[in-house]
């Protein structure tokens, strides 16, 4: 997961959001963030994913998926990175139109998937406007990347 990291641009000022599933990945993320002077915030969708980032150095928090923003201060993001099970949304495709809106043009998203969920991601992103869409081996897991369209379309 750490290599992924690297697609975060290495400018000053720049700002991360992650769907959480796991303590470790999120630390790992806080730490990266911590020393390359990036903004991040962490997301929880659930209660239990949330109290286990409680000692986490970032602003995290809880959001329900159904909520209508998912950005609060209507800041734009340049790295979304997200592990959450995606199995477990309600509607996955809203859930990824609300990130859309969130993020900077050309900005970067990595979804964590297993493998048989990464061909259906990569139609559905495609779908909703990303482009430059890679699927990246991890292991037993695929890392899909995808860049947000330049902005003249809406989602």
């Amino acid at each position: 997961m750490r290599e992924l990291f690297d697609i975060i641009p290495k400018l000053p000022g720049v700002r991360v959001y992650y769907f959480a599933q796991d303590e470790e990945t999120a630390k790992e993320l806080s730490e990266f963030c911590a020393e390359a002077g990036h903004y991040l915030e962490i997301a929880a969708l659930e209660d239990e994913v949330y109290e286990r980032l409680g000692g986490i150095e970032a602003k995290v928090r809880r959001i329900d998926e159904h909520k209508e923003r998912y950005n609060q201060r209507s800041w734009l993001f340049d790295t979304v990175f997200i592990t959450y099970d995606l199995t477990k949304l309600d509607n996955q495709k809203e859930f990824f139109k609300k990130i859309y809106r969130m993020m900077k043009n050309a900005a970067d998203i990595v979804v964590i998937v297993e493998p048989s969920q990464s061909e259906k991601l990569q139609e559905e992103l495609q779908e909703l406007n990303f482009v430059a869409i890679n699927p990246i081996e991890l292991g037993q897991k695929i890392a899909v990347t995808a860049k947000k369209m330049h902005g003249w379309t809406r989602v």
